[in-house]
């Protein structure tokens, strides 16, 4: 039923497609109006019929989710709350409801190749090689002198494989080594996470 309910979100004509103008926004670097130094969610609310004047059907939003900030928010540790310095729900939940009230489109980037190792699933997964989350990540033993089980490479360099001493097993990060990237190959339930997650999202918009 979430699955049905996404896909049906998500439908736009081919035309439609082609005509739209996105905006994006880094929300860190946008408009602060706290003092703060950092920009937030009320920035990009009281920019919105300045958006609107320029033309854009959409915004597309960097994440702000909970994060460490490893990685501008694209290492996220919890997908259903919005990081306090960017504001709060109730900021979010204006914003959308004024961009819409503008006939404006809200995207979330939406990162889910990882999450940051702070992340709950990746706390439990390294907890015991028999953990239910275990296999939500990608782990694989050392070689025989305990190297890396191969010669992937990280896109922010070095090896994509990280020890993980509790456990002894190396785990997978094609990005920063805070990154673990999340087993879409042979985890259903990860799916079904993600799906819900999508589905707390799309909610926002009644």
């Amino acid at each position: 039923m979430v699955v049905k309910e996404i896909e049906s979100a998500i439908k736009m004509n081919r035309g439609e497609k082609k005509k739209a103008v996105v905006y994006q926004i880094y929300p860190k670097s946008f408009l602060d109006t706290t003092g703060s130094g950092t920009g937030d969610i009320n920035g990009v609310t009281k920019k919105l019929d300045y958006i609107k004047e320029l033309g854009a059907d959409c915004i597309w939003l960097t994440p702000m989710y909970e994060s460490p900030q490893h990685d501008n928010g694209y290492d996220i540790s919890d997908y259903t709350k919005i990081h306090d310095m960017y504001g709060t729900m109730t900021d979010f939940e204006r914003m959308l409801k004024e961009a819409h009230e503008r006939g404006i489109r809200v995207i979330m980037d939406l990162a889910v190749n990882h999450t940051s190792i702070f992340h709950e699933w990746f706390q439990a997964s390294r907890e015991s090689k028999d953990n239910p989350y275990r296999d939500y990540y990608i782990w694989k033993e050392p070689k025989a002198d305990g190297s890396p089980p191969n010669d992937w490479q990280s896109k922010f360099g070095g090896p994509a494989w990280e020890l993980d001493e509790v456990t002894g097993d190396y785990y997978l990060h094609l990005y920063d080594v805070t990154q673990a990237d999340l087993n879409w190959g042979e985890k259903d339930e990860v799916r079904r996470k993600v799906y819900d997650i999508m589905h707390f999202w799309f909610e926002k918009r009644n």
